[in-house]
């Protein structure tokens, strides 16, 4: 289910498990240090920056360049700030094999690597592979606890991270209905896809690859909650949120909404619920597309907007959030709750604290609904 969360944060910056798409043939490297047995890989083909781990201990080290002109001189950090004191010296490469020494204080090992073909993504690196990642990525455990939301019972599924890799601070929580709709099988299948499943293709592998090859740290972080905000025997309205940290200048934070039909099982587009030109659309996203294609909201109409602005909570004078029509977001997303529509903003980082969710009363959404919006309305009544 990825309509919101991550993605939000990505591609703007939460959309379904991301395929990796096309992949290209690379090399990881297999060998040893001294006679420990490592795993290295580095991100491109003309210097040694990159990462490695001891086969048998899998916490990911990484290897930087001190020096751009020395490119086969690199010097061995957790992070950007914790430097290990070690360094690596390597010899000119010989076809498939790396030889070279490792340093630290008074001790010297040798290095030993041979090259062992790998997939690598389109635009990615060998540390992005599913060859290099894997064995960090495996071991995560997924627990299951009863729950319950507005009288409703379900099984909440909370996932963490392998602490033996420093992926402990991947930790994603999202929940299974029980069966009892003919589409609770599917909406159930569309939920779990937020929870890891020790992949490189899974968003929080593709986290892990992207925060070795660019981030501060070895492995980033991810923390992402999929929660219900209404069940009923026809909707399930969904909330996804959390933060994560894949590299860059700095974290990301995401918020967003996914309504399911649980009498078919597939996540609907809540633009439909609104008359035509209640909504405005980004460029190639006309109101006609069919309905099974979940559209982005660019905007809301002046008197919609209007609508929305009312019911924004107040705050205390001096805040330096301001309105919602001052902070040049990214477009909405729009969810269900008994209430009414709930409205959230898709605010860039440096002004993602004033981040709101608004309910849009049915009473006060009624003029701006279509055929099928006063259908779901009456629906919950």
């Amino acid at each position: 289910m990825r309509t919101a969360g991550f993605f939000v944060a990505l591609a703007l910056t939460a959309a379904p498990v991301v395929a990796q798409g096309p992949q290209n043939e690379g090399r990881i490297w297999r060998g040893t240090l001294g006679a420990t047995a490592i795993t290295a890989c580095f991100f491109d083909q003309d210097s040694r920056a990159g990462a490695y781990y001891a086969d048998a201990v899998l916490e990911p080290i990484r290897l930087e360049l001190p020096d751009d002109n020395a490119p086969q001189v690199v010097r061995e950090s957790r992070s950007f700030d914790d430097q290990t004191g070690a360094t690596w010296s390597l010899a000119p490469d010989a076809d498939d094999r790396i030889t070279g020494d490792w340093h630290s204080g008074d001790t010297t090992l040798p290095i030993r690597l041979i090259a062992v073909p790998a997939s690598i993504p389109e635009y990615g690196s060998p540390c992005e592979s599913e060859a290099f990642l894997a064995p960090l990525l495996a071991g995560g455990e997924t627990t299951a606890k009863r729950a319950s939301f507005d009288g409703t019972d379900y099984t909440e599924l909370a996932y963490a991270g392998p602490k033996r890799s420093g992926l402990d601070d991947y930790a994603v929580t999202s929940f299974a209905l029980d069966r009892v709709r003919p589409g609770d099988a599917a909406v159930n299948r569309a939920l779990a896809e937020a929870l890891p499943d020790g992949t490189a293709a899974h968003l929080a592998g593709q986290c892990a690859g992207w925060s070795m090859a660019n981030g501060s740290g070895a492995a980033g972080y991810l923390e992402q909650a999929v929660v219900p905000i209404l069940i009923t025997p026809r909707w399930l309205g969904v909330r996804d949120s959390g933060s994560s940290y894949c590299g860059g200048a700095h974290p990301n934070h995401f918020t967003g909404f996914a309504v399911y039909d649980r009498d078919s099982g597939v996540e609907v587009d809540p633009a439909a619920w609104f008359k035509s030109g209640a909504l405005a659309f980004y460029d190639g996203e006309a109101e006609t597309e069919p309905k099974a294609a979940k559209r982005p909201i660019a905007g809301l109409s002046e008197a919609l907007g209007k609508a929305v602005l009312a019911h924004w909570p107040e705050r205390e004078d001096g805040d330096e959030c301001g309105m919602a029509d001052g902070f040049g977001g990214s477009g909405w997303q729009i969810g269900l709750t008994r209430d009414g529509p709930v409205f959230v903003q898709q605010l860039p980082h440096v002004i993602f604290a004033c981040t709101e969710e608004v309910v849009l009363p049915w009473a006060k959404a009624r003029p701006f609904l279509s055929a099928e919006g006063r259908a779901v309305m009456d629906s919950l009544r």
